[in-house]
């Protein structure tokens, strides 16, 4: 009997050190992530949950729906990502596909670049 309370008390110690482990790395991997402003008006059919920068790289999300009137199908999402000076740094592009009508769906842009304060997000046909 004593044996399994030793066992149980090591397991509890086990589970209570990965949940410490677990929120330490998540809160230190997102720490220093700090909100970017949005430099233009968002198309009606993009939404953005959070759009945030570190020194050298940041992460936007948002959610794109596809309307009766204006099929997004075969477009792509062109995110510019702009620097203090307001000069573009990245560009990248997303392409929509298999998107019901009026289906929501979630997307996610990542970049790496230096010093990103803002970013534009539009519709467009290509990605040229």
């Amino acid at each position: 009997m004593e044996k399994l309370k030793k066992f149980r008390n090591y397991a509890l110690w086990v589970v209570i050190l990965y949940l410490f482990t677990m929120f330490v790395s998540f809160v230190g991997f997102n720490l220093n992530y700090k909100k970017i402003e949005l430099r233009n008006s968002l198309p009606s059919q993009i939404s953005i949950a959070k759009a945030e920068a570190k020194k050298s790289q940041g992460r936007i999300y948002g959610y794109i729906q596809n309307d009766e009137e204006n099929s997004v199908n075969g477009k792509y999402i062109k995110t510019e990502i702009y620097n203090q000076d307001n000069e573009i740094v990245d560009i990248q592009y997303l392409k929509i596909d298999n998107l019901e009508k009026n289906e929501k769906k979630m997307f996610k842009v990542f970049f790496r670049t230096e010093n990103a304060k803002g970013y534009s997000i539009n519709l467009v046909d290509s990605n040229n």
